[in-house]
């Protein structure tokens, strides 16, 4: 195998990519630099039973998501807070998931496969600067 088929066998999957990135931003997306943090909630009942939750929430390093008033104020300053909650992801009692806790995790994988492709464009875009002539702007 030359070294020219290698070049172009890499152009090909830099388009794959780069189609793909194309069909991956038209979808629903998580917003940058955010994570899914999953949390434990036991309650008691009054016949003793310990019903145990599992939620989600979003989670950001710095206040993203808009907070949502209360009737008598809120702890804190300022309009946003660094996590949303999305819902119920399992019980004890019977209880699954919620539909947004589905769509909500889509919504990562897609952020994380994203910039997956971005890093790996950029990393193949690199390399192939580093292989391919360069056409002289010496004219």
């Amino acid at each position: 195998m030359t070294v020219m088929t290698n070049i172009e066998s890499i152009i090909e999957n830099l388009r794959q990519l780069e189609q793909e990135r194309e069909e991956l931003v038209k979808k629903p997306m998580s917003p940058p630099g955010v994570w899914i943090h999953q949390y434990e909630v036991r309650k008691r009942y009054p016949d003793g039973f310990i019903g145990i939750y599992i939620y989600a929430k979003w989670q950001a390093d710095k206040p993203i998501f808009k907070r949502n008033p209360k009737k008598y104020g809120h702890r804190g300053s300022g309009n946003f807070t660094c996590h949303q909650h999305i819902g119920r992801v399992d019980s004890n009692t019977g209880l699954g998931s919620v539909p947004e806790v589905e769509a909500a995790y889509q919504q990562w994988e897609n952020r994380k496969r994203l910039e997956a492709i971005d890093q790996a464009l950029t990393e193949i875009e690199s390399a192939l600067q580093k292989v391919m002539p360069q056409e002289d702007d010496e004219t």
